[in-house]
């Protein structure tokens, strides 16, 4: 069967649809979609279970709730079989009269979107290129040194001054040692942290115990005999300290028998990953036995080197807090991670699932060679790559059998396969985490409940209102298990409540009073986060975007509905294009969008020392290319207006400029076209996009000139401005659409006018004679002197950018231009292209960077960056290939500068410039650099 719904009350969401997937995988999302609906796995949504799932949506209040499942419960009986389910879906029926927002909302229910992870296999290929690439490359360098410490004063044994701010630790680690750091953050958080060299220090104390403990992958374990003994398992908690402290206040910090199995994914999307590692490591360094952790498939450099919002931020945060050196030094702690464990030989324990092999022994997962990296590339074939990353990636689904996986790393699987792995290693069920329930609790059962999920970050990424839980196992009631969920306080409110209550606070209550009011902010919050998101894909695509505008002749605007499907075909996720619309006020009062000005909205800045220069000499080389062919007006004109009717279209002006040397790629060179149109107005009888050819050479002009002049003598400059304003004082005019087409075609007036001779050049002689019958020219004065015939030929031959002895009308545009708003648009659209990709692939080039940066300074040698720039760029497939070797030329040139080593380039610190901005009002979308306010 084929199964489809619509949403005829909410035609501007997308519509919930899976018509065009095969009927096996829409039956496979249905019966997923409908058990997590049941979630006491009864055969039937009952009341109450239908109430909870549509609550966590946080867009249903409980009048529509009740609406709903009356409607969905056909005959009356108080509780939704599958045949009613099915019905309800596929008739339309479940999506009447919900909103736009919420029938968005339930169409995630139905679809998990895991767009960040799935992209993280595109970035972390094009790393593993860029690394591969540059270790092939021979670059010829000196040694470089490390920086001294330059630490004075009484130093402790590890050489931190014993005045230190921060919290000082114990060496060697105790139990009372890792107890006061656990109360440390709790009353600090990150703020006054250890020093750098206590952070090394535990780390390669945990790397030393925890391999000579748990040298294998798998770790055999049994809950501790002790009559009160306990192991309590926590899932995810992604850098939300506070899950962890008050875990640990609620149930007791790890010891002997109160042991712990932390099941991956400590850290990325939270701000405080840092501070969870150092405090496990602590405790685990004090005693061994207190501690498991497992890696997950965020504990993984490949992941960490994303931004939080794109679901890392790991390498961010240890950079901010610690440098480069002490990052190096976790990478090496996950590689010594344990990959799951089995308690008392009955119960596993795993961050993801279960993998693809069809026979799975716990004996042949001990043999897969965990230490050798954080976990294996994402499209490796060796099989056991696979099978560990199926461990940290896999998931869980209720159809039977094994489907590919939409993370795009792992596999899904079914009943059958959990069924069959238990029955073969004798084990009474699974336990996993890796992914928030889709009923906003913190545990979940699957599989007949041998597949039990436990995920303990609450309230996940600020905006989740979920609740977080941790499983509870005890040696007395073994295997029967407990689950205690929480809902974290902040910091500080946890802090104080534990100096109030201490140890008699009633932790559950605690959790029911932080839950409640929290939906509707935590909605506000995901719609917010959403926009940013949609904002940094736009910019991702935006040289995909600018291209399929113009190859596909869409024309100036575009309908809203048009544009969306636009926007969804190139960007994927699923976005509620329509509602960001009306969000953004991009839509005109007659439903369309100006796509330039919609396209320019939001832009990248890189605020770097250097990076300006970059600009201007990027800029003089495109237009300098134009220079060089020196030639006369009429065949300037013939070049661009091939059909002689004075305009010039965007194809047209995209197919002149590729014949040119400029030093761009394709791309940019639409970019640049796509700008140049964007500033000027357009025939209103037609949306196609066509302008007066001098005024496009005007506005190409307009932007080498303010970069030329800048190199000029100052008086020159002077005396450039003031003939400009005696020309266009003139009143001669002639046509022009804006204040460029006004003053181009005076000065194309004027060009004429004093070619006597009539060749379309301007002799340097003949030139001055001209300018000299300028009304106005012998009163205009510069540095307190009139300008003498000398003077002005030694103007003349300033102008003379080619040196040929003449002036072409391309050099006396860019001479008397006279500067508008749309100026530092359309200078910033020429780079723009070069901007997105350094952007998109800030992560990549870090890699490569760091991969050459031996001495973890943070900088690279000009060569060596210009390597990776290489890298990267052979990474991409050819039609994203924006880096030509011009741009990587002169933005390495830019960037370096001369150090004792030679001439560096500080890469950490430039990747740490990128700005998100607003165009329309200049505030800051999002911001980069490591000091920014999280």
């Amino acid at each position: 069967i084929e199964l489809s719904f619509t949403c005829p009350a909410a035609e501007t969401s997308s519509a919930i649809a899976v018509m065009s997937k095969p009927a096996a995988d829409q039956e496979r999302q249905l019966k997923e979609a409908f058990a997590r609906f049941d979630s006491n796995g009864d055969g039937k949504i009952q009341a109450d279970e239908f109430k909870r799932l549509m609550t966590s949506l946080g867009e249903f209040n409980s009048k529509e709730i009740k609406r709903l499942f009356k409607e969905a419960d056909s005959d009356g009986s108080g509780g939704v079989d599958w045949r009613e389910f099915l019905e309800w879906i596929c008739s339309g029926t479940a999506l009447k009269g919900m909103g736009a927002q919420a029938a968005a909302s339930f169409e995630r229910l139905l679809y998990n979107e895991t767009m960040d992870e799935a992209s993280f296999v595109e970035q972390a290929a094009i790393g593993a290129k860029v690394t591969d690439y540059v270790s092939k490359k021979e670059v010829q360098k000196k040694q470089r040194s490390r920086r001294k410490s330059t630490a004075k004063g009484t130093l402790d044994e590890l050489g931190v001054p014993v005045d230190f701010k921060g919290h000082m630790i114990q060496i060697p680690m105790t139990n009372e040692g890792a107890v006061d750091l656990m109360r440390h953050y709790l009353n600090n958080g990150h703020k006054r942290g250890i020093h750098a060299k206590h952070a090394t220090y535990l780390i390669e104390q945990f790397i030393e115990k925890y391999s000579e403990r748990h040298p294998k992958p798998v770790v055999h374990t049994d809950c501790p005999a002790d009559p009160t003994g306990r192991l309590i398992v926590v899932g995810d908690t992604h850098g939300q300290l506070a899950d962890v402290l008050h875990i640990f206040y609620h149930l007791g910090p790890p010891t002997a028998t109160n042991r712990y199995l932390f099941n991956g994914d400590m850290v990325d999307r939270g701000p405080m990953g840092v501070e969870i590692l150092l405090m496990l490591f602590s405790y685990f360094v004090a005693d061994p036995e207190s501690i498991i952790i497992h890696r997950g498939n965020h504990e993984n450099e490949d992941m960490n080197a994303l931004d939080i919002d794109s679901g890392g931020g790991f390498a961010d945060e240890v950079m901010k807090k610690y440098g480069l050196s002490v990052y190096r030094c976790f990478i090496s702690a996950f590689k010594c991670l344990s990959l799951c464990s089995v308690i008392n030989k009955e119960i596993f324990v795993v961050h993801g699932g279960l993998t693809r092999v069809k026979s799975l022994l716990l004996d042949f997962l001990d043999n897969i060679p965990h230490t050798e990296c954080t976990t294996p590339p994402p499209m490796s074939s060796d099989v056991k790559d696979q099978i560990f990353s199926d461990l940290v990636w896999s998931d869980p689904t209720e159809a039977e059998g094994k489907f590919k996986s939409d993370r795009g790393v792992g596999i899904k699987f079914g009943p059958d396969v959990t069924t069959k792995f238990c029955s073969q290693n004798r084990l009474r069920f699974i336990v996993r985490s890796h992914q928030v329930p889709e009923d906003g609790r913190g545990f979940g059962k699957q599989h007949n409940d041998r597949c039990v999920t436990v995920f303990s970050a609450s309230n996940y990424c600020g905006d989740g209102g979920n609740y977080g839980a941790v499983l509870v196992l005890s040696s007395a009631t073994f295997p029967r298990y407990e689950v205690f969920e929480h809902y974290a306080a902040s910091l500080p409110e946890m802090a104080q409540a534990v100096q109030n209550s201490g140890v008699e606070m009633d932790w559950a209550q605690y959790s029911t009073d932080q839950q409640k009011g929290t939906a509707e902010d935590a909605r506000k919050l995901r719609h917010d986060k959403s926009l940013v998101r949609m904002i940094i894909s736009i910019i991702d695509k935006k040289p995909q975007l600018w291209a399929s505008l113009i190859d596909q002749g869409l024309g100036r605007q575009l309908d809203v509905e048009v544009w969306a499907k636009f926007m969804s075909s190139h960007i994927e996720g699923g976005h509620p294009w329509i509602e960001a619309a009306d969000s953004w006020g991009v839509v005109g009062s007659d439903g369309k969008l100006e796509m330039s000005k919609f396209l320019g909205r939001w832009v990248v800045n890189i605020e770097y020392k250097g990076y300006s220069s970059f600009v201007n000499s990027a800029i003089k080389h495109v237009y300098e290319a134009i220079m060089k062919m020196d030639m006369d007006l009429a065949k300037t004109f013939q070049l661009f207006d091939k059909d002689g009717d004075g305009t010039v279209d965007l194809k047209e002006a995209k197919q002149v400029l590729n014949q040119f040397d400029l030093g761009l790629s394709s791309k940019q060179v639409d970019r640049l076209v796509g700008q140049l149109f964007n500033v000027t107005v357009v025939n209103d009888a037609s949306s196609e996009m066509r302008m007066n050819v001098q005024e496009f050479l005007g506005h190409f002009a307009l932007v080498y000139s303010a970069t030329n002049q800048a190199d000029l003598p100052k008086w020159v400059q002077e005396c450039l401005k003031g003939i400009g304003r005696l020309i266009f004082a003139g009143g001669d005019s002639g046509n022009g659409n804006s204040q460029v087409g006004h003053d181009v075609a005076a000065m194309t007036n004027l060009f004429k006018k004093i070619d006597t001779s009539g060749d379309g050049t301007l002799q340097l002689e003949e030139f001055v004679e001209g300018i000299e019958q300028l009304p106005g020219i012998k009163t205009l004065g510069v540095d307190g002197a009139v300008l003498t015939h000398e003077r002005l030929m030694d103007m003349a031959k300033a102008m003379d950018i080619t040196g040929d002895g003449s002036i072409n009308y391309m050099e006396f545009l860019q001479a008397f231009q006279r500067q508008t708003d749309g100026n530092s648009d359309l200078q910033n659209s020429l780079v723009e292209d070069v901007n997105t990709v350094l952007f998109r692939h800030r992560a990549s080039i870090r890699k490569g960077c760091q991969y050459l940066d031996d001495v973890d300074s943070g900088k690279v040698l000009k060569e060596e960056f210009i390597l990776v720039l290489q890298g990267v760029n052979s990474a991409l497939s050819s039609s994203e290939q924006s880096l030509t070797e011009m741009l990587i030329e002169h933005l390495a040139s830019a960037l370096a500068v001369e150090e004792e080593d030679g001439l560096l380039v500080g890469y950490e610190a430039f990747l740490q410039s990128f700005v998100v901005v607003d165009t329309a009002d200049g505030s800051v979308v999002k911001s980069f650099a490591l000091n920014a306010e999280e």
